[in-house]
């Protein structure tokens, strides 16, 4: 028998065992649906925080959800698409805290214009403290048919912002 010749500069084959170690379990590219969603909860509280002031800041009609809405679904749905993966439970919980996002903007937004016309007190003592009143204000105030439809296509656009990120 006749051993094969290998040309000189090549490295050896590596020799077949039949057996290969997965490197995943699972499916590799399911993502970490946990991390995503604790990024997401992250930017949906900063996103609100930031629009909320910005908001109350801009007066009577800065409250007015629109495209604030349009830009919060897709702040947490890049952010989920990013950290989470393609997990398909992170494209889910766009939904939810997009609107958390969209909602807890308008009432720091509220509570930025209650505080102002008070003149005492504290935004965060106003959110806090009287968050009746806040609520009612916003109930009562602000929310309209327009924003319910603006929520609406945050809550979806959270969710198709974060599937197709993670594509």
């Amino acid at each position: 028998m006749s051993m094969p010749v290998m040309p000189t500069g090549s490295a050896p084959p590596a020799p077949a065992t039949g057996r290969t170690r997965a490197r995943f379990v699972g499916r590799p590219d399911a993502g970490r649906p946990a991390a995503g969603i604790a990024a997401g909860l992250a930017a949906a509280l900063l996103g609100a925080l930031v629009l909320g002031v910005l908001q109350g800041k801009t007066g009577q009609r800065g409250p007015e959800v629109g495209y604030w809405a349009l830009a919060l679904g897709l702040l947490v749905g890049a952010v989920l698409g990013r950290f989470g993966g393609r997990a398909p439970l992170t494209a889910y919980a766009g939904v939810p805290l997009a609107l958390l996002a969209v909602c807890a903007a308008q009432f720091v937004g509220a509570a930025i214009l209650l505080a102002d016309a008070a003149g005492s007190a504290t935004t965060a003592e106003t959110l806090l403290r009287h968050f009746g009143a806040v609520a009612h204000y916003w109930q009562h105030d602000l929310l309209g048919k327009n924003d319910i439809t603006f929520y609406t296509v945050a809550a979806a656009e959270g969710f198709l912002v974060a599937r197709r990120v993670a594509e």
